[in-house]
C-alpha cells in the first residue's frame, strides 16, 4: 500500500548559512534518513505523468500534489526535499504560492530552471544553495544530464578509481530498479555504461541547515 505522508508547517526560523565538511555530513543526515525511508521498487512511471511522488503532498491544508502512480525521479527527490525542509523548519514563512512555484522549478517546468531543476529551485525559494562538484556531500541533491536525458537524484557516494571521481552512487526513481532505489552511473563510457553522465552538467545543491 502506498505511504501517506502529508507535510505541514513548522514554525521556526530560516537559517540561511552554508554548511561544510564534517557539519554537512551531520546535516544531511535526516536526509538520507527520509529518502531510505521510502520502499524499494514500486513501479516507475514511464510516461512520467502525474505527480511522480511516492507520497501526497500538502502544505497549509492545501494538495500540492497527489500520490503518483508509480514514481520517476523529481517526483521522489521533491518528496524528500520537502519532507526535510519542514523538518527542518525552512518553510516557516513561506506561502503555498511560493511551495507550488518551488515545485514547478525543482521539476524543470520553467525557463530559468529548465537546466539545473533543483538547484534552481532551492536557491530561488531561498532555502538551499548550490554548491560545487568538490564539496558535494551524501545527502546532497543532484540535477545531471547525459547526452541525451537527464536526472534528478540523492547523491550517495562517489565512484572513484586510482584517485579520480569516475562516477556517482545515488538514490532515486529509475526504470533500472523498476521504481525507488540506488544506482551507479559513470562520467566515463564502460562496458555497461555508453551514455555517461556529463560532469561539465552536473549540478550539486544543499539544504540550508535548522
Amino acid at each position: 500500500m502506498r505511504r501517506l505522508l502529508p507535510v505541514w508547517l513548522v514554525a521556526l526560523g530560516l537559517v540561511t548559512c552554508q554548511t561544510r565538511g564534517s557539519d554537512a555530513d551531520a546535516a544531511n543526515a535526516d536526509v538520507l534518513r527520509i529518502a531510505q525511508s521510502f520502499t524499494n521498487g514500486g513501479g516507475y512511471n514511464t510516461a512520467w505523468k502525474g505527480s511522480g511522488t511516492p507520497a501526497a503532498i500538502t502544505f497549509q491544508g492545501e494538495n500540492i500534489l497527489a500520490a503518483g502512480e508509480g514514481t520517476y525521479c523529481c517526483g521522489f527527490t521533491f518528496t524528500v526535499a520537502m519532507q526535510a525542509a519542514v523538518e527542518r523548519g525552512l518553510l516557516g514563512e513561506k506561502t503555498t504560492a511560493q511551495i507550488r512555484q518551488f515545485q514547478k522549478e525543482w521539476y524543470g517546468a520553467t525557463d530559468q530552471s529548465r537546466e539545473r531543476l533543483c538547484a534552481t529551485a532551492m536557491t530561488t525559494v531561498g532555502i538551499g544553495q548550490a554548491i560545487s562538484f568538490e564539496e558535494a556531500k551524501p545527502g546532497d541533491f543532484v540535477q545531471f544530464w547525459r547526452a541525451k536525458s537527464g536526472h534528478s537524484v540523492l547523491f550517495l557516494s562517489w565512484v572513484e578509481e586510482k584517485g579520480e571521481k569516475v562516477g556517482l552512487r545515488y538514490r532515486s526513481s529509475q526504470s533500472a530498479t523498476d521504481g525507488i532505489g540506488d544506482r551507479v552511473e559513470y562520467f566515463i563510457k564502460t562496458a555497461t555504461t555508453q551514455n555517461p553522465i556529463n560532469k561539465e552538467r552536473t549540478y550539486f545543491c544543499r539544504l540550508n541547515p535548522r
